[in-house]
């Protein structure tokens, strides 16, 4: 699998949305249903592009919606069972660690980081879910509603710093990544998409993530 080039950028830590869409030009990644022989009929398709520097990896997702809704009230809450949600999985190539990081439209965010063994650690009853996520939540994000627009939009970062070896960020690193959706609409049950081409709707299968390069 040939890597997607990442383009370096520089920023003061922060970004508005007009400079995001100006210099966060890697991709963009398209998120689909690839564990359906035919995509549900109202599947509306995301868009997510992504830029780095050393101090942080840079997302900003387009995301089509007709209905953007969410119950969430906090960070830290089970934002997928709330209501829509955009999520990035990201990990350096070949550290056996990885993050799962979810912005709703409210602004509210989640922050797991799981270890190489935490599926053993939930089976044997050592663990819970609450035992991988992170409070305070440590990476930043922020939501762009245009009031009347069809779509909503996330830009956030991942610090190096919170990602395993939590050293800067280098050209020519590779980074293996998934950025997904629980678009939660009028329908009865959530549409979910991913930029991986997974076999089953299950994120969390590294195996199908795809590869990116800071260049």
């Amino acid at each position: 699998m040939t890597p997607t080039p990442a383009p370096r950028i520089t920023t003061s830590g922060t970004l508005d949305f007009a400079s995001a869409h100006r210099q966060i030009t890697g991709g963009p990644w398209k998120m689909r249903q690839a564990w359906l022989e035919k995509e549900h009929p109202q599947l509306l398709v995301a868009s997510v592009y992504f830029a780095w520097e050393p101090e942080a990896f840079w997302v900003l997702a387009h995301l089509p919606d007709n209905h953007i809704t969410t119950d969430s009230t906090a960070d830290s809450q089970d934002l997928w069972t709330l209501g829509d949600v955009f999520e990035v999985f990201i990990e350096r190539d070949g550290i056996p660690f990885y993050l799962e990081l979810h912005t709703a439209p409210a602004g509210h965010r989640l922050h797991l980081a799981f270890p190489q063994n935490w599926r053993d650690q939930i089976a044997q009853g050592k663990a819970t879910l609450d035992n991988y996520r992170q409070n305070p939540v440590a990476f930043p994000a922020w939501v762009n509603k245009p009031h009347g627009a069809n779509f909503w939009e996330v830009l956030t970062n991942v610090p190096a710093a919170i990602l395993a070896p939590y050293d800067p960020f280098i050209a020519g690193q590779i980074l293996n990544a998934s950025f997904c959706r629980y678009d939660a609409g009028n329908t009865k049950k959530p549409i979910l998409s991913s930029t991986s081409p997974h076999l089953i709707p299950n994120y969390h299968h590294r195996h199908d993530w795809q590869k990116i390069q800071l260049v």
